[in-house]
């Protein structure tokens, strides 16, 4: 297949919000000039971004809805293809917890798995019918993460929606061989986002630390991964090192060395979070 090209299509981008999305949104309307369907909670906020990429002289549609809801789920697929062809979409929306598995709520799990797993099922199939059916040549990428690769202490349900995202997404890819779309897996390791200072693992890495890319830097590899139809992609030279590496450690040693260096950032059990 021919490199994806977004200029003057849609491209649907959901978390478009805050972090890895509002920066894609950005490299997608200043760098390749392409009109854009913004997706998150926060109306708000995309209704800023919405006016600044249309400064670049592209359009911009925006959808609030929570992805854990299966019903907005439905209704972005709708609202996003009523009147155009989404070309390409980014399914980035995703949520973590940052603690004990002991602690976690379980009205907050279900929904970190409705919206890290179901909405992204639902919606990476969608789109791909939509692609085959109206918009020859277009793609889906979906943001997972290097936490999907090893089992990740402190974040063990992230990791494990991660880890089903990464073998699902490899394998749907695998089967869409030959046909007239593809689909990207894009597993980054940590970003400084907001997530991070919200799920609490700001209080161990930061922005500025080694293996911590700046959301900007990672949205131009994630554009580059999707242009370039790549099927998984870890992006940074240390990432992919450490990816390699760990394929020879056994998983209980991988476990061992992730809780080393996330424990010291957990609060003791039973103390809530700011």
């Amino acid at each position: 297949m021919q490199p994806l090209n977004l200029k003057g299509r849609y491209t649907l981008v959901t978390g478009a919000s805050a972090g890895l999305g509002r920066e894609m949104a950005r490299e997608i309307a200043k760098r390749h000039g392409g009109n854009l369907v913004l997706v998150a909670r926060r109306r708000d906020r995309l209704e800023e971004l919405a006016r600044e990429v249309e400064a670049s002289g592209v359009k911009a549609v925006c959808i609030a809805a929570d992805l854990s809801k299966p019903d907005d789920v439905e209704r972005v697929f709708r609202e996003s293809t009523d009147g155009r062809e989404v070309h390409a979409a980014i399914l980035n929306a995703g949520v973590t917890y940052f603690g004990h598995h002991l602690e976690l709520p379980r009205s907050e799990a279900h929904a970190l798995l409705a919206t890290n797993v179901l909405s992204v099922l639902e919606l990476a199939k969608s789109y791909v019918e939509h692609q085959l059916a109206k918009s020859s040549g277009g793609a889906v990428m979906v943001v997972s993460s290097m936490a999907g690769t090893m089992p990740t202490p402190y974040q063990a349900l992230y990791s494990g929606t991660k880890a089903f995202i990464n073998t699902w997404g490899v394998a749907f890819a695998e089967e869409l061989k030959g046909k007239d779309v593809s689909l990207t897996i894009f597993a980054p390791g940590g970003i400084a986002t907001e997530m991070g200072e919200k799920s609490g693992t700001a209080r161990k890495y930061k922005k500025g630390d080694v293996g911590m890319m700046d959301a900007d830097v990672c949205a131009r590899a994630a554009l580059s991964a999707l242009v370039r139809r790549k099927r998984f992609v870890i992006p940074g030279a240390l990432n992919q090192l450490n990816d390699l590496l760990m394929k020879f450690v056994p998983k209980a040693a991988q476990a061992s060395v992730m809780a080393g260096l996330f424990k010291s950032a957990v609060l003791p059990e039973g103390q809530k979070q700011g």
